[in-house]
Parts: structure tokens; C-alpha cells; sequence
């Protein structure tokens, strides 16, 4: 009987010390970029614009994946030259749903909300970081932001919120080269 305890016991703490584990990582950051950074620690991120203290970039030619699904087009937000967000732009509704689907079933059922203007966000908190998924139905935009709350709390909500990313231009890939590609989130 003793055994059986210590068998559950063993499994619970397994479970428990390995959701935790998994958490840490976005705690600290997305990939080999840490929160509160400046953009000047990364080699390769080109500047695509300013709004007021937040100045965004990108990293043409890295290719990002989050499950099974794979986004070239992401945009680092440094508040004050501190990496607070990043945004992954969706191209299609079937990679929406992949995206959605991947992450409920890392972080639950989300919260979620619809606006008068036909925006759907749905919302994950995981410790210091805001997860959002965005579809503004009418414009058929959506994307992938993540949060870091420390520093995003300072922000005025239509600095960060409502930032259309889909709007700034990525660098094109050369023919010749392959692009980079990186494993944003392995679970």
C-alpha cells in the first residue's frame, strides 16, 4: 500500500514539476530573445517603426514554429528599448485554428471577448505573460501576441493593443537563400 502512495505521490510531482518547467521558459522569454532586453543584443532585428516610446522590428528570413505550424512574419516590440511583445501575423484561418487549437491544449480554455467592431481575442495568462489570440473578422487580420505584463502594464492599451502589424513590411527572402528557421515553442 505504502509502494502505491509513493508511486502517485511520484507521478503528481512529475506532473507538477514539468508544467512548471515548461512555463519557465516563456517566463524568460520567446526563443534567444529575453524579456526586458534592448534590441541591440540581437544581431539580424531591422527596425520597421516607431509609436511613440515602442519601436518594432522584425528578423527577416527567420521562420518560426509553434507546434506543427509555422509563421515567417513576427514583430518584437521593445517599450522603452525593453523587448515587451511579439506578434506573429497569421496568414490563414486554417493556421488560426491550428494556433488555437495548439494552444489550448497547452494553457486551457481561454478567456475571451467579442467587440462592436467584430474583434475576437481570446486571453491566456501564464505567470508575468498575456497571451493573445486576435481575429478582426471585417479586416480578416489576426495574430499571435505575447506580453510581457511587467512591462506592457506601463503601455497606453492603443500603443500595444491595437497595433496593426499586419501593416509593416517584411524584408524579402533572396531566391538563392534559405531562410532560418527556428523552433519558437517545443512542448
Amino acid at each position: 500500500m505504502t509502494n502505491k502512495i509513493m508511486a502517485v505521490i511520484m507521478v503528481i510531482m512529475t506532473f507538477l514539476l514539468g508544467t512548471n518547467a515548461g512555463a519557465l521558459g516563456l517566463q524568460e522569454g520567446i526563443l534567444q530573445y529575453k524579456w526586458s532586453d534592448s534590441a541591440s543584443r540581437y544581431n539580424g532585428l531591422s527596425k520597421l517603426g516607431d509609436k511613440g516610446e515602442v519601436s518594432y522590428y522584425s528578423n527577416p528570413g527567420e521562420i518560426y514554429t509553434i507546434g506543427e505550424v509555422s509563421v515567417d512574419k513576427v514583430i518584437y516590440g521593445f517599450y522603452r528599448d525593453q523587448l515587451f511583445g511579439v506578434y506573429l501575423n497569421i496568414d490563414s484561418i486554417e493556421v488560426y485554428d491550428k494556433l488555437f487549437l495548439h494552444m489550448k491544449s497547452q494553457y486551457g480554455l481561454p478567456v475571451y471577448k467579442t467587440t462592436a467592431g467584430n474583434l475576437l481575442v481570446y486571453k491566456w495568462k501564464q505567470q508575468d505573460v498575456a497571451i493573445k489570440l486576435k481575429m478582426n473578422k471585417p479586416a480578416r487580420k489576426m495574430k499571435l501576441a505575447f506580453y510581457y505584463r511587467p512591462l506592457s502594464s506601463k503601455l497606453n492599451a492603443k500603443q500595444w493593443e491595437e497595433l496593426d502589424t499586419t501593416s509593416f513590411r517584411f524584408v524579402p527572402i533572396k531566391k538563392d537563400k534559405k531562410p532560418e528557421k527556428f523552433i519558437l515553442f517545443e512542448f
